[in-house]
């Protein structure tokens, strides 16, 4: 059944995904299509940054983040 499949390229998609980020910053498209599409994607940027450097230097994923109150009494 996939005999017939062509799949892409990591290198095809990053091409593909340069041409759709040049269309969008330059004047090849719509306002109305230009601005969603850039807010969209530094959106994107901004939420996997975020995701890294939690992974990376905070919590693993998944930890409870709640605080946790000790029974001691302070005086």
């Amino acid at each position: 059944m996939t005999e017939g499949l062509t799949l892409a390229s990591k290198w095809d998609a990053a091409d593909d995904i340069v041409r759709l980020l040049w269309m969008a910053t330059s004047r090849h498209l719509p306002e109305w299509v230009r601005y969603p599409l850039i807010a969209a994607g530094v959106t994107l940027a901004v939420h996997e940054g975020l995701r890294w450097l939690r992974t990376r230097f905070g919590e693993p994923p998944g930890a409870d983040l709640s605080v946790q109150e000790s029974d001691s009494r302070v005086r």
